[in-house]
This record gives structure tokens, C-alpha cells and sequence, in this order.
């Protein structure tokens, strides 16, 4: 009998959430770079596992947001929205960094929204097996029940983890089509690509300041997809930076981006970069006109 649920994957930022949805959907969908906060908004991606439709939300990392950041105190609060509209929390947890301060405060908050949680240890490769008991057992203090060992970036754990949260998903019938991955627009797909491509290849040159618009996402008669973006940064040096010399940069974030872009949207993507400077942008709330935050549907 066909079933579904939402399952809200939440956690620290960097503790791996973007890159556990890709490995429960089986393909990309969310964007992971180094960058701390990479994720700016919650996105859904609709996993299948036999009879059951999971709604899997990725959500921006949970963090105190300092009081004169706007975007961090926007990020923040579509973490806790996304949340909220679950059925089961998925509470991620960085092996390395363990049940420290900052997680133990997460978790505590987390209860207060009584909804059902299971713990999940991420990036058990990269650590001893002494830090990860001592994360089960400070857990089990808590009076945690549900904790489950992975690594998403090797997929080691993840057919298990899918199973074991499928059982969690009672809702009758399903929601989405079979053959549908997520129910955000692609123009909001579009931007995050070629965000995540500039992170990626800008990690140390480039600051955090800076967000992508698609302008325009157009079907053309032959099936192909025409799109334009503006990259918008603070500053004119960061501009130079994106661009590159002779404009090898934006070149090369061009062509990463739009093979991603076709991928998921089973087309030819013709894409058109271009670069603007809108200084202070971050902390400007008509400035949020720019970006795709806060305008994401929030489902069926």
C-alpha cells in the first residue's frame, strides 16, 4: 500500500546534510561545497523506497545568527520552518565534531518541537571508533533511542538509513508523481548550481558574499533551455575575481554549471552568465529581491 512522509534532515552547518539528500535520492540535487552555510534554503527531494514516497527536506544549517546579519538570520529561520512542517526529524551529526556544545544546544531545541527524531552519525569514515562510541553513548544519556552510524559520502549506511526512515512514513497514498525528484522550480535549481560551481572553484579567493538569479529560464520550441543569471558580489575586485582572466573564470562556471543543469532537467541548457556589483547587498532587506530565499513552495 503506498504510503509517504516528510523527513527533515537538520543539523550544524558542514555536518553533511546537502550530501545525504543526494545519496538517499540516488542522484544530485543539492548543492555541497566547503563553504560553511553553502546551503541557503531548504529544497525537497522526493526519494521512492518501494511503496513509500519520502519527502526528504535538506535544510540550511542550524546556528545562533548574529544580530546584524540578515542573511544569516533568514537562512536560520527556513531551517526552522522546514522543520516544522515534518513528520520526523532527521538530526545529523559531524562524527568528528561529535556531541559538543553546539549540538547538545540543537538537540534540546529540537525536542521542544515534539516531533519524532532520530540521530544520525555522518562521516564515520574519517574518524576513529572511539569517537563515535563516545557520540553513542552521550547520546544514550539523553534518552536517545534511534542513532544510526553513515558515511553519505561513501554511501555506507544510506540503504539502511532509507529503509529504516520509510518505516517512519505512515501518510497514506503518495503525493508527487513517480517519476518527479523535488517540487522546487529549476530556475531556483539553476541559481544553486551555479552558486555551488563558484564556491567550488573559488573557495579561497572568493568571500561568501555573493548570490546568483536566474533572470530567465525559457523552453524553446526545439525542447532546449535558454537561460540567463546574474552573479551578483559586493565589491569590483570580487567581480574580476568571477570573471577571470579573459574571462576564463565565468568560462569554466559556465560549462560545469549548464552540464549539471541539463542533467537534471533532461535537455540542452544554452547558459548566459553575467556579473554585477550590489554592495552591501547582504545586509539590505530590499536587496533579498535578488535571491531565491524565503520564495520556495512548501510542498503539497
Amino acid at each position: 500500500m503506498k504510503k509517504h512522509g516528510t523527513i527533515a534532515i537538520v543539523g550544524a552547518p558542514n555536518a553533511g546534510k546537502s550530501t545525504l539528500t543526494n545519496a538517499l535520492l540516488g542522484q544530485k540535487l543539492s548543492i555541497v561545497s566547503p563553504k560553511v552555510q553553502t546551503t541557503r534554503n531548504s529544497i525537497r527531494a522526493i526519494v521512492i523506497e518501494k511503496e513509500t514516497q519520502m519527502i526528504v527536506i535538506d535544510t540550511p544549517g542550524i546556528f545562533i545568527p548574529r544580530d546584524d546579519k540578515i542573511l544569516e538570520r533568514i537562512i536560520v529561520k527556513s531551517a526552522w520552518q522546514a522543520l516544522r512542517d515534518a513528520d520526523h526529524i532527521l538530526f545529523l551529526v559531524d562524527a568528528a565534531v561529535g556531541m559538543n556544545r553546539e549540538n547538545l544546544r540543537i538537540i534540546e531545541d529540537l525536542r521542544k518541537e515534539n516531533l519524532p527524531m532520530t540521530v544520525v552519525i555522518n562521516k564515520i569514515d574519517a574518524v576513529r571508533k572511539s569517537l563515535i562510541l563516545e557520540s553513542f553513548a552521550k547520546l544514550s544519556d539523553l534518552g536517545v533511542e534511534d542513532i544510526l552510524p553513515i558515511s553519505a559520502l561513501n554511501n555506507d549506511g544510506v540503504d539502511k538509513l532509507k529503509i529504516f526512515l520509510s518505516e517512519k512514513c505512515v501518510n497514506p497514498e503518495w503525493i508527487y508523481d513517480e517519476d518527479q525528484i523535488t517540487d522546487a522550480p529549476m530556475r531556483f535549481i539553476a541559481s544553486e548550481l551555479t552558486r555551488e560551481k563558484l564556491f567550488l572553484k573559488l573557495n579561497q579567493e572568493l568571500p561568501y558574499s555573493l548570490t546568483v538569479k536566474t533572470d530567465s529560464y525559457d523552453v524553446l520550441d526545439n525542447g532546449q533551455i535558454k537561460i540567463r543569471q546574474t552573479i551578483y558580489v559586493t565589491k569590483e575586485s570580487q567581480k574580476s575575481i568571477v570573471v577571470g582572466k579573459k574571462g576564463s573564470m565565468i568560462k569554466e562556471v559556465g560549462e560545469e554549471s549548464r552540464k549539471d543543469m541539463a542533467k537534471i532537467a533532461g535537455a540542452k541548457v544554452h547558459l548566459f552568465l553575467f556579473v554585477k556589483v550590489k554592495e552591501g547587498w547582504m545586509n539590505d532587506v530590499e536587496s533579498y529581491e535578488i535571491m531565491d530565499i524565503e520564495k520556495m513552495p512548501k510542498g503539497k
